[in-house]
């Protein structure tokens, strides 16, 4: 039979054991949490941007890469750029974009930054009403 004090130890060990086991099997549950916090806020925005591409919405990923581009982000600018220049070939868009803009985003991509051209849109026919007498 053994007393309270000797099995005193025992209980200490098992609840100790119980303590490092749920401590591993709660960080194993967050630690996919943890490394998205690792994870700069720029690379998520961008990864963002990507999907929405992706996903065929050009608009918002236009949208999105311009924003980081204009905040620095190469890879962002490197599609900006792209998007930029076959906007109306590729997307059927014709993006917003300055002179400016394009100068930057060839800078952070090491690029030769294109020259903003001026588009001329055919003019819509509306129909005439003409009084009625």
């Amino acid at each position: 039979m053994t007393t309270a004090r000797s099995s005193e130890p025992l209980h200490r060990v098992q609840a100790a054991c119980l303590c490092c086991t749920i401590a591993a099997i709660v960080g194993a549950a967050f630690a996919p949490f943890a490394q998205a916090q690792s994870v700069p806020l720029r690379d998520k925005l961008h990864a963002n941007a990507v999907s929405s591409f992706q996903q065929g919405r050009f608009p918002e990923a236009y949208g999105r890469f311009i924003a980081l581009a204009d905040a620095g982000h190469p890879p962002a600018a490197d599609m900006a750029l792209f998007m930029a220049q076959n906007s109306t070939a590729v997307f059927g868009k014709d993006w917003d974009v300055t002179q400016e803009q394009l100068t930057a985003w060839a800078a952070l991509t090491g690029r030769t930054a294109p020259v903003l051209k001026a588009r001329i849109y055919p003019r819509a026919e509306v129909p005439v009403k003409h009084a009625s007498r």
